[in-house]
């Protein structure tokens, strides 16, 4: 039995496993794979984590920053994929601790998180163009760091991390660097870099059209073609 010493982090694991409904094993290894998780899970639906996190919250309307970091560096070192994606509706549903907290603990929480779910629970919608833009040096810093590491899932953050930011605006600090940054990762062929590179480029469209239109006929022979495919449709159609 694993030993946690928090004890809102033991809150919060006491109502998932109290939601979690009953499923086959082998329904639950195929969520498991397509997920690309190896860590216990516990099924519920999405909106039953996020109304956890919701009512944890609500719960605790005077826990400090400090009481907050304790419990998100707990829940980030959990052995579910469930307390991995709550800590994120936590961090989400939590605008105002986001505007000063040290973003040097992304670094920390992606540590423990595998496969494409865990890691855009943390990185997908958490962060906004304010938010980077207003710390800029920083996450500049911080997401040239990701795009370096040997964890495929820190690079995978790095272009994760702009989806957000690129698609609320047109800010050229952002668009240069998700373009930067999908240089220098399109050679690898794993999944979730290509499909992450698909996901920037795509939101990359809706202020930069042109750019990422000549983007890819500049780089049609180096991109994933999953990538190609999937932005050329979004150009034309307009739809995913």
């Amino acid at each position: 039995m694993e030993k946690i010493k928090n004890k809102h982090h033991l809150e919060i694991l006491k109502e998932l496993r109290r939601k979690s409904r009953k499923i086959s094993e082998k329904e639950r290894e195929f969520v498991k794979r397509y997920m690309g998780t190896d860590k216990t899970y516990y099924a519920l639906a999405s909106k039953d984590r996020a109304e956890i996190a919701r009512k944890f919250l609500k719960d605790h309307p005077h826990l400090s920053p400090k009481e907050f970091v304790l419990l998100l560096n707990s829940l980030y070192q959990g052995k579910s994929h469930q307390e991995i994606y709550v800590a994120g509706k936590l961090l989400e549903f939590s605008p105002k601790f986001k505007e000063s907290f040290d973003i040097k603990l992304l670094d920390n929480w992606l540590d423990n998180a595998k496969g494409w779910s865990e890691v855009d629970s943390l990185c997908q919608s958490n962060f906004s163009a304010k938010n980077i833009l207003g710390n800029w040096k920083k996450w500049e810093s911080l997401l040239t760091k990701f795009s370096k590491d040997k964890n495929i899932h820190k690079r995978r953050a790095s272009l994760v991390l702009l989806v957000k930011a690129v698609r609320e605006s047109d800010d050229k600090r952002l668009s240069n660097f998700a373009f930067k940054n999908i240089d220098k990762l399109k050679p690898e062929k794993d999944i979730l870099i290509t499909k992450a590179i698909s996901w920037l480029l795509r939101s990359l469209i809706k202020y930069h059209k042109k750019e990422v239109a000549d983007y890819l006929k500049k780089t049609k022979n180096s991109l994933p073609k999953i990538a190609i495919r999937e932005t050329e449709k979004k150009i034309k159609t307009g739809k995913k």
